[in-house]
C-alpha cells in the first residue's frame, strides 16, 4: 500500500476532519470546561496559601582520621573503600533518626494556626504565638482550638471546653497551663493547636524536606518547604545542627565502643599476665629450671668432674690391685714399690714402713742369723704389716668401687639433665615469649586508649555549614502557573472527553459506514429519535424525513391496489424499531393511506407505550387473543380490539401467551390477507431478529423489510448478522433506515459540509493529477 496515494490522503483527511467535528460538537462543554476552571483557579490561588522553599548547603569533608583508626594508625587503610562516595549521606541526612530528634528538640509535633475565614488557615511559629500554652499530657492526641471573644477566652481541648474572662492572664489546671505574652485584649481571632504524633510528624516532615545529593561532589543542597519562613529556617536549622550532632555522636560511639573494648581487653589482659606469671614460677619450681645455660654448663662440668674421677678412681683400683698381687706373690718378704700413685696414705705409709723393715732385717741377717731375736722380731712386724697391707688395699678397693657406683649414678643424672634442660628450656621460653606478647599487648592498649581518650574530648564534626540557612528562599507557589493548569485542565479534559467519545463511537455504526458495508441494500433514510413531540420544528423535519423513507420504499415496489405489508425490525432491543414503525405508520395514515400497525413483539410488546391514551394500555387485547380465540369470528374480534387514534389503526399483540406459532397458525394468514384488502399498508413491528427466532417467520409473509440501526448504538457486528439473514432468507424487498438520538448541530450543519465538500473537491482534483 502507497502512503502517497491521494485517495488514502483523501480518507486520512476525512478522518481527520471527522475528528475535528466530532471536538467542535462539544464547543460549548469546552468553553463550559474552561469557565469553571478558570473560576476554580482563581479561587484556588485565592484560598491557599504561599509555599516557601528554604535552603543552605553543606560540605562533608573527609576526615583526617577515622574513629578507630588510632588502632591500627592507617596502615591498613588500602585494604578498605571508605571514601566519600561510597557513603550515602543523603540517606542519613533524610532518615527517621535525624527526624525524629529535630521533633523531639523543636516541638514539631505541634502545629499552630490561626484561622482565616476566606484564605486557608495561617501557620505560626511557637514563638510567634501571642500566648503561651503548656499541656500536662503530652502521650495523648489531642486539638486545641483558642477563641479570643469580646470578653471572654474559650479554649476547646478535645472534648474538653473551658471558659474565662480576657482579664485573666494566667490560668492552670490538671489538664494545661495557659498564659498570655501580651494583653488578652489586644489578642483577637482563633487559633489551633494540633498534637500529632512522633511519626506522623516525621512523615510530613519527609515530604517537605529534600537533599540534593551530588554525583561527583561532596558539597549538598538541603531544602525545606512550607508556608511559613521562620518555621522554615528554625525546621532546617534544627536539622543541620542534628545533622552536625549526630555526625559527632557516631564517632563518639565508635570511640566509646573501641575504648570499653580496649578495657575489657586490659582486664582480660591483667588476668592472662597473671596467669602466666604463676604458671612460669610453678614451672621452674617443678622442674627445677631457673637459669638453663648456668645451669646446663653446671652440669657439663660436673659431667667432666666424674669423668676425671672415674678415670682416677679407675687407676687406683689397677694400682692397688697390682700391688696386692705383688704382696701375695711374694716368697720371702722383699721390698715393695713405692710412689705408685695410690691415694691412701695409710697404706703408703705402711708400705714405706714394711720396706724399712726389710732393710733392718736385711742388715741384721749380715752380721747375725735369722734366729736372731731381732731378726725374729722383724720377722714378726713384716709378716703383721703385710696382713695389714692386703687389708687396707681390699678395704681402699671396696671403697672405690663404692665411689665408682656413686659417680656412675650422679654421671647418669647429669646426663639425663643434658637431655631434659633444653626441653625445658624451651617450654620455658614459650611461656616467656607468651607472657612478652601478652605485656606488649598490654602496653600498646594501655597507650591506644589514652590516644582514644584524647581524641574522644577533642572531637568536632566534619560537616559544615557554607552557605547560611536563608541565603535563598524561593516561592513554590506561582498564581500564573497554576492558573494555567487550570485552564489547561478545563481545556484538555473536555477535549479528550470528546475524542474518547468519538474513537468509543467508532465500534458502532454510522451512516457512511452502513453504506459501505450494506452497498446491496436500500438506504430508506433516517429517522430522528425525540421525545419532543409538540414542537413544529421537530414535526417539520421528522415529516420531512418520513417522506424521504416513503419515496424510497415506493421507488423499490411501487404501490399496488392490494395492501402492503412492511415488516419493521432490528437485531437487538432499543434500535428505535417500534420508534420507526409507529411514526412512520402515523406518517402513512396522515398522507391518506388507510394503515394497520400491528404489534408482533411477543416477548417485550413496547407499542403501548407510544400511545397517549392511557386506556389503550389497560385494553391490551389484541393479535394473540384473536388468534387463539376459536370461539368468535376474527373478523369482528379485530373491530373490537383495534385502537383507532387519528387516523391510524393499531392492533396490540395481546394477551393470550400461551403459544408462540402465532405466525404459522391458518387464522394469521387469514387475517392478513383480510387485512391487506381492507388497508394500504399493513405495518408489524416485531421483536428484534436476534432475541425472537419467530420473527424470522414474518420475512416470507412480509412484502417489505425495514431493518432499523441506531446511530452510535448499533454495534458494527449486527452489519454481518443483517447480511446473513438476508442471505439465508432471501425477503422479497428490503431496506434499512438509521434511527439517530444526536442533537443536531446548526453550526456544524452550516459550516462544515461547506468545509467537507471544499477538502473533497481539492483531494479529487489532487487525485486527477496523479493519476
Amino acid at each position: 500500500m502507497n502512503p502517497n496515494n491521494p485517495q488514502i490522503q483523501e480518507e486520512d483527511a476525512i478522518d481527520i476532519m471527522a475528528l475535528f467535528f466530532a471536538v467542535l460538537s462539544h464547543r460549548w462543554i469546552i468553553i463550559t470546561s474552561i469557565a469553571i476552571f478558570s473560576i476554580i483557579g482563581i479561587a484556588f490561588n485565592s484560598y491557599r496559601q504561599d509555599i516557601f522553599q528554604t535552603n543552605a548547603s553543606i560540605i562533608v569533608s573527609e576526615d583526617q582520621s577515622d574513629p578507630s583508626s588510632f588502632i591500627n594508625n592507617n596502615e591498613y587503610q588500602f585494604l578498605y573503600n571508605n571514601n566519600l562516595e561510597s557513603e550515602d549521606h543523603a540517606s542519613i541526612f533524610k532518615s527517621t533518626l535525624i527526624l525524629k530528634q529535630v521533633v523531639e528538640k523543636l516541638d514539631l509535633n505541634y502545629r499552630f494556626q490561626k484561622k482565616n475565614t476566606w484564605k486557608s488557615n495561617k501557620i505560626l511559629t511557637k514563638e510567634s504565638l501571642p500566648f503561651e500554652i503548656i499541656f500536662k499530657d503530652e502521650t495523648s492526641q489531642k486539638q486545641c482550638i483558642i477563641k479570643y471573644q469580646k470578653e471572654n477566652v474559650i479554649i476547646e481541648i478535645n472534648d474538653n471546653t473551658f471558659s474565662f474572662s480576657k482579664k485573666e492572664n494566667i490560668i492552670e489546671n490538671s489538664i494545661f497551663k495557659y498564659k498570655t505574652k501580651i494583653l488578652n485584649n489586644i489578642i483577637q481571632g482563633t487559633y489551633i493547636i494540633d498534637q500529632f504524633t512522633v511519626n506522623q510528624t516525621i512523615n510530613e516532615l519527609k515530604t517537605k524536606y529534600a537533599v540534593n545529593q551530588p554525583k561527583k561532589s561532596n558539597v549538598y543542597g538541603i531544602s525545606y518547604s512550607g508556608p511559613n519562613k521562620e518555621l522554615n529556617s528554625s525546621v532546617l536549622n534544627g536539622i543541620i545542627d542534628e545533622i552536625k550532632d549526630n555526625n559527632v555522636r557516631e564517632k563518639k560511639s565508635v570511640y566509646k565502643l573501641s575504648i570499653d573494648f580496649i578495657d575489657k581487653r586490659i582486664f582480660d589482659l591483667k588476668i592472662k599476665i597473671d596467669s602466666l606469671n604463676s604458671v612460669i614460677s610453678k614451672f621452674k619450681i617443678t622442674n627445677g629450671v631457673y637459669m638453663p645455660d648456668t645451669q646446663t654448663n653446671s652440669v657439663l662440668n660436673n659431667i667432666n668432674e666424674i669423668e676425671q674421677k672415674i678415670f682416677t678412681n679407675s687407676l687406683q683400683s689397677e694400682v692397688s690391685l697390682k700391688l696386692i698381687n705383688e704382696v701375695e706373690n711374694q716368697n720371702a718378704f722383699e721390698l715393695l714399690p713405692t710412689y705408685l700413685g695410690i691415694e691412701n696414705e695409710n697404706i703408703n705409709q705402711m708400705v714405706s714402713q714394711f720396706n724399712k723393715i726389710i732393710l733392718e732385717k736385711n742388715n741384721l741377717l749380715v752380721g747375725a742369723t735369722e734366729k736372731n731375736p731381732l731378726v725374729i722380731q722383724s720377722q714378726n712386724q713384716l709378716i703383721v704389716l703385710k696382713s695389714n697391707i692386703l687389708n687396707s688395699l681390699n678395704i681402699y678397693i671396696n671403697k672405690l668401687k663404692m665411689k665408682l657406683n656413686k659417680y656412675d649414678d650422679f654421671k647418669q643424672k647429669n646426663n639425663l639433665m643434658i637431655g631434659v634442660i633444653p626441653l625445658k628450656e624451651a617450654e620455658l621460653s614459650n611461656l616467656g615469649k607468651d607472657l612478652l606478647l601478652v605485656n606488649n599487648l598490654y602496653a600498646y592498649l594501655s597507650k591506644k586508649k589514652e590516644e582514644a581518650l584524647i581524641n574522644l574530648s577533642s572531637l568536632e564534626p566534619n560537616i559544615k555549614l557554607i552557605n547560611e540557612v536563608d541565603y535563598t528562599v524561593i516561592s513554590k507557589t506561582s498564581s500564573k502557573k497554576t492558573f494555567s493548569m487550570f485552564l489547561f485542565a478545563g481545556f484538555i479534559l473536555p477535549i479528550g472527553f470528546s475524542l474518547s467519545l468519538f474513537f468509543f463511537r467508532a465500534f458502532y455504526v454510522d451512516i457512511e459506514y452502513l453504506k459501505l458495508k450494506l452497498q446491496g441494500f436500500d438506504f430508506l433514510g433516517v429517522i430522528k429519535l425525540t421525545k419532543d413531540k409538540t414542537s413544529n420544528e421537530v414535526k417539520s423535519i421528522q415529516y420531512e424525513l418520513m417522506k424521504r423513507i416513503y419515496y424510497n420504499i415506493n421507488m423499490v415496489i411501487p404501490k399496488s391496489k392490494n395492501g402492503l405489508s412492511i415488516m419493521v425490525t432490528s437485531c437487538v432491543k432499543n434500535e428505535g424499531k417500534t420508534y420507526t414503525a409507529y411514526n412512520f405508520s402515523n406518517f402513512l395514515a396522515k398522507t391518506g393511506n388507510k394503515v394497520i400497525l400491528i404489534g408482533t413483539d411477543l416477548g417485550n410488546p413496547d407499542l403501548s407505550k407510544l400511545f397517549d391514551n392511557k386506556n389503550t394500555k389497560l385494553n391490551a387485547k389484541g393479535l394473540t387473543d384473536i388468534i387463539y380465540d376459536d370461539e368468535n369470528d376474527f373478523k369482528e374480534l379485530f373491530e373490537q380490539y383495534k385502537i383507532k387514534e387519528n387516523q391510524l389503526d393499531t392492533l396490540f399483540v395481546g394477551t393470550n401467551n400461551l403459544g408462540h406459532n402465532v405466525f404459522e397458525h391458518n387464522k394469521f394468514d387469514e387475517l392478513i390477507s383480510y387485512l391487506k384488502e381492507k388497508y394500504d399498508y399493513v405495518v408489524f413491528d416485531t421483536a428484534p431478529v436476534m432475541m425472537m427466532v419467530d420473527t424470522l417467520k414474518l420475512l416470507e409473509k412480509s412484502d417489505f423489510v425495514i431493518h432499523v440501526f441506531r446511530k452510535y448504538f448499533s454495534s458494527k457486528k449486527l452489519v454481518n448478522f443483517l447480511i446473513e439473514y438476508n442471505e439465508k432468507f432471501k425477503p422479497k424487498n428490503i431496506g434499512y433506515v438509521i434511527t439517530d438520538d444526536t442533537k443536531p448541530d446548526k453550526f456544524i450543519d452550516k459550516y462544515g459540509i461547506r468545509i467537507r465538500v471544499r477538502i473533497r473537491i481539492r483531494i479529487r482534483n489532487h487525485i486527477k493529477q496523479y493519476n
